[in-house]
């Protein structure tokens, strides 16, 4: 705890105490997604724990809005630990997001994130891996109940990977 309040002590050093937030996040959050096409509860079950990390530049600041991008990397699978097997598919590349002002505890904050992808999707119970570039979209709200505690929903809509077809709804609990 020491070591994010020094980080986020120098104006410099900012962006490093995100991005190190980002990736505790990534371990200690929660998230869960439940897929809304057929095609995805068969090849891959439904629900699945979900993730969701955004490694963005510094925000700007426009009108009220937040304007950022950068690599986002988004999926769910049969397991919450990272590097197990079993049915999966994952989002990764450039993104960008627009969102209200974020910051204060009690608020909704609306937000809208989108780009192009390596999507993947493997199916233990199809028996199949495939590999394809398709753009996908998430629009959801988020609401930051205490300092550290965040509580995300969200929407998502992507290309089909392989003819599965991996939209759903997010929700998650991210601590830090």
């Amino acid at each position: 705890m020491l070591a994010l309040m020094v980080i986020g002590s120098t104006p410099g050093a900012r962006a490093q105490g995100n991005l190190l937030r980002e990736a505790i996040s990534s371990f200690v959050g929660i998230n869960g997604y439940w897929f809304t096409s057929s095609s995805a509860v068969q090849a891959l079950g439904t629900p699945k724990f979900g993730g969701d990390s955004h490694f963005y530049v510094r925000p700007a600041h426009r009108n009220g809005l937040l304007i950022t991008g950068g690599l986002e990397i988004a999926g769910a699978s049969d397991h919450w630990l990272p590097f197990t097997t079993g049915n999966s598919f994952s989002l990764t590349g450039p993104s960008f997001e627009v969102s209200g002002e974020r910051g204060r505890v009690g608020r909704v904050v609306p937000f809208v994130s989108a780009g192009y992808f390596v999507g993947e999707v493997h199916s233990e119970q199809q028996f199949f891996d495939t590999v394809a570039v398709v753009p996908s979209m998430a629009v959801g709200a988020e609401l930051k109940v205490h300092r550290y505690v965040t509580l995300t929903a969200s929407y998502r809509v992507s290309g089909q990977i392989g003819g599965v077809d991996t939209d759903g709804f997010s929700l998650s609990l991210k601590l830090f």
